[in-house]
């Protein structure tokens, strides 16, 4: 009996190290093909201590042979709708350097950054980096629900204590 207990709880470990391994690994941008199409919704951000409520439309395109995800966000502002909160554009591909699978950004507040995506559960991503002040902001986005792209954006001053300042929910469009 005591064998069987130590035997099974060997097999639990290795199952739970090996999902925790292939969670982790994004290395074709075919474990993305869920993110591809257009999304439309709403969300909420904060702005110079004001949260501002927008409307969102991301179109996530594959590029050249399949090998990049090119990625087109437009928000406006809800009260406002010619002012735009969000523009930003990326692509995401594998860095064969980095040996990770990588989103190449631009945005009008954000400027130019390179960050390393990685998979935190079944259609579920995370990507973080460091901003001016030290901290570190963090986005996770979710597709986990059948046609929604939920996102949320955290920040953090040491690592351990997150606060919101993002929030989006899109639904993808028929194509």
């Amino acid at each position: 009996m005591r064998t069987l207990l130590l035997i099974c709880i060997s097999l639990f470990g290795i199952s739970c190290f090996g999902q925790e391994v292939a969670q982790d690994s994004l290395k074709t941008i075919d474990q993305l093909n869920f993110m591809q199409g257009t999304w439309k919704g709403e969300g909420w951000i904060y702005i110079n201590r004001v949260k501002k409520q927008f409307t969102q439309t991301e179109t996530i395109t594959p590029k050249v042979d399949n090998t990049l995800l090119m990625i087109d966000g437009l928000g406006h502002d809800k009260e406002d709708k010619n002012k735009v909160i969000h523009n930003a554009f990326g692509v995401i591909s594998y860095n064969q350097k980095m040996k990770a699978m990588t989103m190449l950004s631009f945005s009008s507040t954000g400027g130019k950054m390179e960050n390393n995506m990685r998979l935190i559960g079944e259609k579920k991503l995370e990507w973080s980096f460091k901003n001016e002040q030290g901290g570190t902001i963090r986005f996770r986005e979710d597709f986990s629900e059948d046609g929604v792209w939920s996102e949320k954006g955290e920040y953090s001053a040491d690592g351990k204590n997150w606060f919101p300042f993002f929030e989006m929910r899109l639904v993808k469009q028929a194509e």
